[in-house]
This record gives C-alpha cells, structure tokens and sequence, in this order.
C-alpha cells in the first residue's frame, strides 16, 4: 500500500469510528428522552440483549463477556433491572459470576413499548437515506461488531 493509500485508509477508519460514537451519542441522547418508564440505553441493551441475541437464560459471566465489561459492572446492572422486575436471577439477589439470568414477561413488555415509542423517532433519524443504503451500511456495521466481537484477548 503506497503511502497516500495509507493516508486515505486512516482518514477512512478515523472518520468512520469518529462517526459511529457520534451517532451513538446522539441518537441514544435523542432516544432516551422519549423512553417510556425511563429505560435508559444500558437497560436497553442488556433486555434487548435477551431478546434479540441470546434466546434463554445466561450467567453474569456470560453476559460480561458479551457485553465486553467487568462482571461487577455487569452484576450492578443486572441487579438494577431485576429490581425493575425485568430480569429474573437465580438465585434471587445474586451477583455471582453463575448467578442464571433470564427476561421477565415485563422486561419484553417494556422492550416491546420502547421501540414502539421511538418508532417514529427512527423513522425520522433515517427518512433522507435510500432503504439499500441503509442495508449496505448495517451489513457493513455488523461486520465490523463480528469482528470485535471476535478479537483475540477479548
């Protein structure tokens, strides 16, 4: 690779990551304002997590290592959604790395209210892109996600 194709790719992957976390922060500062119950966007992605990605029961340390975070962290938020009465923890109150973890009936209700509310906050975030763009951009962003999720020493 010549140095100027070097310069580009750099340019290319700094403005591409530069922005994804702004996107991220604004559409997630956007977003949580019109939460139903205040479900914020950690809450979100670990309810989310159990329904979308993994279809069942999961430890803390399963979940940590998912999520790419340290098992107390990961014990804490669980610990506040279960108070929430969205997940379920077995045993009750445990914030054992072994501890099962599950959804709850009110923890898919409240997910299913989430993105029913900010349905049309999506719809607007994107109404000016052409729908095959927006495939191509979330095949591509999925990709990358695979990556990192995939990455020795994770």
């Amino acid at each position: 690779m010549r140095v100027d194709e070097r310069e580009l790719m750099k340019e290319t992957l700094v403005g591409l990551f530069t922005e994804v976390a702004m996107i991220e922060h604004l559409a997630r500062t956007r977003l949580e304002a019109v939460s139903p119950g205040g479900l914020n966007s950690l809450q979100f992605g670990l309810v989310n997590y159990f329904v979308r990605n993994h279809q069942g029961p999961d430890t803390i340390a399963g979940i940590a290592f998912s999520f790419q975070e340290e098992e107390p962290y990961t014990a804490r938020k669980v610990a506040d959604l279960e108070a929430l009465g969205m997940l379920i923890v077995t045993p009750p109150g445990s914030q054992r790395r072994d501890a099962q973890v599950d959804v709850t009936k009110l923890g898919r209700e409240t997910l299913d209210a989430h993105l029913e509310a900010q349905a049309p906050e999506f719809l607007a975030l994107v109404s000016e892109i052409p729908f095959a763009d927006l495939e191509v951009t979330f095949k591509t962003l999925r990709n990358i996600r695979l990556t990192l999720d995939n990455l020795p020493g994770r």
